[in-house]
């Protein structure tokens, strides 16, 4: 016997399942990865499907709107009423008791009058979206606002509010008459008022500013009526 090794067969010689072989682990190789890329691009797009089910949809959100509460309930001298002092809930100071406790002045927005007695109620503005800039109650008797004169044992007969103008720039000044509830703006766009005082029982008389000039104005407060109306110079 020989130890030779025997002769090599040429290459188109060989076998035909050899090239059969590396074509079925190629076509395997191709599938693998396939579906590996089909895998992971599933997986992907469920992921970020998933996110964008499980994220909050965007909304216009609504503008906020005030909370109002009561901030002040003062008695009215020398009537049967009381002043309800109606003001923003956030610019209330409360005390432990959950009373107004001063400090910064609240917000204040409406005014509602309740009678004592009988339990009625009214507001004196129609609504709370303007600021209450003063309120100021007068009794009927000439002299009062004037310094040094006392009014203290006087029943409280009318009251003056200045309230802003819509667009916050200006004021306008509400009239009214406590015995009757008749109430009337009458003086519109004002800058302020530097002096208020009582020329007679029904006479309302103002210093004021408007347009950048000095005012003189006189109202019959039983009438809501301005009565007279002048310029003040000062240069």
């Amino acid at each position: 016997m020989s130890d030779s090794p025997g002769p090599r067969l040429p290459l188109a010689a060989r076998p035909p399942f050899v090239g059969g072989l590396l074509v079925g682990a190629l076509a395997v190789v191709g599938a693998g990865i396939v579906i590996l890329a089909a895998v992971l691009i599933g997986g992907a797009m469920f992921m970020r499907g998933r996110g964008n089910a499980d994220a909050p949809a965007q909304v216009e959100a609504k503008a906020a709107k005030d909370v109002f509460a009561v901030a002040a309930v003062n008695p009215l001298h020398g009537t049967n009423v009381l002043e309800i002092v109606i003001a923003t809930d956030s610019s209330i100071r409360r005390g432990d008791a959950g009373s107004y406790s001063g400090g910064g002045a609240p917000d204040e927005r409406n005014v509602i009058l309740l009678d004592k007695a009988s339990g009625a109620s009214r507001k004196l503005l129609p609504d709370n979206g303007r600021r209450i800039v003063s309120r100021d109650y007068l009794p009927a008797m000439a002299g009062a606002g004037e310094e040094g004169v006392d009014t203290q044992k006087a029943p409280l007969a009318y009251y003056v509010f200045r309230v802003r103008t819509v667009d916050g720039t200006r004021q306008d000044v509400l009239v009214g008459d406590l015995a009757t509830g008749r109430q009337a703006y009458l003086l519109a766009g004002i800058d302020g008022i530097d002096k208020a005082w009582m020329q007679s029982p029904t006479r309302l008389a103002l210093l004021m500013r408007q347009g950048r000039k000095l005012q003189y104005r006189a109202i019959e407060i039983p009438d809501l009526k301005v009565v007279v109306a002048r310029p003040v110079e000062i240069d």
